[in-house]
């Protein structure tokens, strides 16, 4: 039985391995002796910016929304989706996820 990751596990590793690799870039310094200030100060950025972007990335991707939104996805295909019943509060998001995520009266 082989075992395929979800798109989620797939975006948390990304988010791990951007900076490693913006890292390593950053502490080899890829590049020669006769590169321009600019292709430098670039790859001095690397690692930094990656960082910065996978942050904001995080962010987005653990909001309640998005949450949710993976949350009543069906576990596989052929298994009905989950029925998630929200409080009232939160009406207003339950009218932007998918039809199985309601929201108490």
């Amino acid at each position: 039985m082989s075992y395929v990751p979800s798109q989620d596990q797939v975006m948390a590793q990304l988010r791990i391995i951007i900076p490693a690799l913006g890292t390593i870039v950053t502490a080899l310094g890829i590049s020669n002796s006769e590169a321009g200030s600019y292709t430098q100060m670039a790859l001095t950025m690397v690692g930094p910016i990656s960082y910065v972007i996978v942050a904001i990335w995080s962010f987005v991707a653990n909001t309640r929304k998005s949450i949710l939104l993976s949350a009543s996805k069906p576990a596989e295909p052929g298994v009905p989706a989950p029925q998630i019943i929200l409080p009232k509060e939160e009406a207003a998001l339950a009218q932007v996820l998918p039809a199985n995520v309601t929201a108490k009266s």
